[in-house]
């Protein structure tokens, strides 16, 4: 008795901590505390990962997962400024004015907007590269901060709240089509909380309003209805993946293999069935642009995709190493090459993967996508702890864990922001790699020794 007494108690203060953290992270800590930052969030980690092993059931967890979402209902963001540019976009097309066509910064010095005190906060608070670039968030994204300001008007809290809620709501459809897939693989339904419960998630998705848990919804929903073979719906899903964030654009040469359902290599149904989907996935992006369309999107947007692979870097890992090579062969970065160089290298580890098999099952799609996502932020020139809410939740639906370490790691890229400006720390972004790749190795090695037992 004294024994089941003790382990009760231990699971009521291990939540009780964690709603202490999640609340000390969202009312009181600054950005520039990163070493009080880094120990929460390493906390939270351990804790969660001990509620996880607890025996608690799994609904009473997953019902934990989204009180502690709550905690951070009437936060402001503090881990990032990207929810100011949200709110910004928001705000342009309630007034009339294409978020994709204006840089704010042209906005403000034409005087085209009214500088009011909220306006004046917006502009101030969301940084310099926000105001000197186009908005490159996809339809869907600013439908909803269309709807967010129609709602807070020049409330940001309000705002905020909205959208922590779209978010709060995304997650929810998360976990429905998670489990549903889980249960199709026969894998344990457990691993949602590996997505769900995870500090990662609910800091960088509720706390700082990203968006990814809108995309990874539809991605999921996508994921599911092919599956099911409800291919258009399928298409449809990932229409609306893409025209949240334009990242699941990746996977659709995996696609291919998983159409043939025959032992012949590009067989006529295989290839019909392909175009059909690429047709369907082609509509609904077009119906999703369609409310922002100008001719002028395709050039601005593209000038500040391009950023992303030629000029913008942060918590890089193969590419900072190529980089310091580059700078001792020439003097000068190399960006522009290196990155241009990796972005084909993950395209070509992509294609590699298409043809690999002639035809692949389900489990085989989902690993796949695990890896190309991985490679792809592996060889990324810029990772922001965000981004990797893409691979851990495809991880879910395989056997692989490493992304569960990178997801505790990725919080040393928070050492960049040290209240003066950014400048990252090379040791801790070393160590953060190397003990993730060594990781990875050691999953790769421990699943291969496993299939070799098998067989």
């Amino acid at each position: 008795m004294r024994a089941e007494a003790l382990n009760t108690w231990t699971k009521v203060l291990s939540i009780i901590s964690l709603c202490f953290i999640y609340y000390w992270l969202g009312y009181e800590l600054e950005r520039s505390q990163f070493w009080l930052l880094f120990s929460l969030y390493t906390a939270a980690f351990g804790l969660s990962f001990y509620l996880y092993k607890s025996g608690i059931r799994l609904s009473y967890l997953i019902l934990l997962s989204f009180l502690l979402k709550f905690i951070f209902l009437f936060s402001i963001p503090e881990l990032s400024q990207d929810f100011y540019r949200f709110v910004w976009d928001g705000m342009l097309y309630n007034q009339g004015i294409n978020p994709y066509l204006h840089l704010p910064k042209e906005l403000v010095e034409s005087h085209t907007i009214e500088m009011e005190d909220f306006q004046g906060l917006l502009y101030d608070r969301m940084g310099d590269l926000n105001a000197s670039n186009y908005s490159t968030y996809p339809p869907v994204a600013q439908l909803i901060y269309t709807l967010s300001y129609a709602i807070g008007q020049s409330s940001l809290i309000l705002n905020i709240i909205v959208l922590r809620l779209f978010n709060i709501a995304a997650e929810i459809g998360i976990v429905w089509f998670g489990l549903k897939i889980l249960s199709h693989l026969k894998l344990p339904k457990s691993q949602i909380l590996f997505f769900i419960l995870n500090p990662l998630v609910i800091l960088e998705s509720t706390f700082n309003l990203h968006f990814e848990v809108v995309m990874l919804f539809f991605l999921a929903l996508s994921l599911y209805y092919l599956y099911t073979s409800k291919v258009y719906l399928s298409a449809l899903g990932l229409a609306g993946a893409v025209a949240s964030k334009m990242l699941p654009l990746m996977f659709l040469p995996l696609v291919l293999p998983y159409f043939n359902k025959k032992l012949k290599v590009l067989n006529r149904d295989q290839i019909l069935n392909y175009l059909k989907y690429i047709a369907l996935l082609m509509l609904g992006l077009i119906i999703s642009y369609s409310f922002f369309w100008n001719p002028e999107i395709l050039s601005k947007s593209s000038k500040t995709l391009s950023l992303y692979f030629t000029s913008f870097e942060f918590n890089a890992s193969i590419y900072y190493v190529l980089r310091e090579i580059g700078y001792w062969w020439t003097g000068y970065n190399q960006i522009e090459i290196i990155g241009i160089s990796l972005t084909i290298v993950t395209l070509l580890s992509i294609l590699f993967l298409s043809f690999r098999h002639r035809r692949i099952d389900f489990q085989t799609l989902m690993t796949y996508m695990l890896f190309a996502a991985t490679a792809y932020y592996l060889l990324s020139t810029t990772v922001h702890p965000w981004y990797l809410m893409l691979p851990l939740f495809l991880s879910i639906f395989t056997t692989y864990k490493y992304m569960l370490v990178w997801s505790w790691l990725v919080f040393l890229s928070y050492s960049a922001y040290n209240g003066y400006g950014v400048e990252e720390n090379y040791l801790l972004i070393a160590i953060e790699y190397v003990v993730v790749i060594g990781i990875i190795v050691f999953d790769f090695r421990k699943r291969n020794k496993t299939n070799y037992l098998e067989v």
